[in-house]
């Protein structure tokens, strides 16, 4: 099929408080997709047009209604043509489908596990998108793990297409990395750990993990240090006296989120990163520390071991042990250490943003020659 295809994109979750990476997928796809030919319209609720050229999006189609009240109505199955090839919806927030075909990108599945951990009212629009999601022509995952749960649930879709998430993040040169530590006095040798403190992501196994290693002895055992950086987040009591039982309290330190910049200076200086996460659907975190040269310690669940392939360092997250074993295994071992960072980046630039911009398009076009309907401008 050759031709032009016009995109609607829904671009609220850009002006609304949705994930650094969510965010960081839509200004991927309306950077990139343009390129490929796509006649790309960005669509969002009503917002003030300084609001709307603040998130880089005052070319976009504002629509008359506030983002609760039109989620709403898409939630209850109303809405209007958006005169385009197709839809694309990138999150769980979509209209019913019209004349045009309807995409829509799931990450995750992460309210279904740990529904406690969001609001009722979040899970259940959350669930009641899901319930429609057989309207969808395509979905589109970031993940074959976030397939397979899908797969494993009473929405299991036909047609779902496996599009990678990439990464851009670059390393600072050496004088700013300096000088960027030394703004957050980060001190050297470090491991490092970067995400949102929430249960799926075990921030006690990385904890623990870290201490275990320490236990099993590791050089400059005496001097190493373990940086979370992120939101707050998930934050036990019980890890946080743990961590002051062991007299570790000023090695053990919390950094607030960082911008990539810093994120990029962290992760080259790091002597390992360890993300022993339950629960990932894109392999975000990992992504970006293999493409900084960041030895890599990750679990074996999820996305994991999928993102990763034989670029990491592969542990158990549910056994402390585990975690510290692998950890003192890269940390001991400057030889693995060094693979590590080789293949790091040689598996994470295999993950680029016009990767996944060629992919979405492949998808598109798939839809549409499928569509009885719709046919590209």
């Amino acid at each position: 099929m050759s031709g032009s295809v016009r995109v609607t994109l829904n671009a609220e979750p850009l002006v609304d408080d949705a994930p650094a990476g969510v965010q960081n997928y839509i200004r991927a796809l309306l950077r990139r997709l343009p390129s490929l030919g796509v006649q790309l319209e960005p669509l969002v609720a009503f917002h003030r047009l300084s609001t709307l050229a603040a998130a880089g999006l005052s070319h976009a189609r504002r629509l008359s209604m506030p983002r609760n009240s039109l989620y709403k109505r898409w939630g209850r199955g109303h809405g209007s043509s958006v005169d385009a090839s197709l839809f694309h919806a990138p999150t769980l927030a979509f209209p019913p489908r019209g004349e045009e075909p309807l995409v829509v990108t799931v990450h995750d599945l992460i309210f279904l596990e740990y529904p406690d951990e969001f609001g009722g009212g979040f899970v259940a629009q959350q669930k009641a998108m899901l319930e429609r999601l057989g309207e969808a022509d395509a979905v589109i995952v970031p993940s074959q793990a976030t397939a397979d749960a899908l797969a494993g649930t009473e929405y299991a879709h036909e047609h779902v297409h496996v599009v990678p998430m990439g990464t851009d993040i670059e390393v600072p040169a050496e004088d700013d990395r300096t000088a960027i530590l030394e703004r957050l006095r980060v001190e050297k040798p470090y491991v490092l750990w970067i995400g949102t403190l929430d249960p799926w992501r075990n921030p006690e196994g990385v904890v623990r993990g870290f201490v275990e290693a320490l236990d099993g002895g590791v050089p400059n055992g005496d001097d190493l240090s373990l940086y979370m950086v992120g939101p707050r987040g998930w934050w036990s009591s019980e890890v946080a006296d743990f961590v002051s039982s062991r007299g570790l309290s000023d090695r053990v330190r919390r950094l607030d989120e960082q911008p990539a910049p810093a994120r990029g200076a962290l992760y080259a200086d790091a002597s390992a990163f360890v993300f022993p996460a339950f629960l990932d659907p894109s392999g975000a975190q990992l992504l970006e520390a293999m493409a900084c040269g960041a030895p890599v310690v990750t679990s074996n669940a999820s996305a994991m071991p999928e993102v990763a392939g034989a670029a990491a360092q592969l542990c158990d997250p549910h056994n402390f042990s585990s975690i510290g074993d692998a950890l003192g295994k890269v940390l001991r071992d400057a030889d693995l250490a060094g693979d590590l960072r080789r293949l790091g980046r040689k598996r994470a630039a295999e993950f680029t943003w016009d990767r996944t911009a060629r992919d979405t398009l492949r998808t598109y076009r798939d839809v549409l020659s499928a569509s009885p309907v719709s046919s590209p401008a």
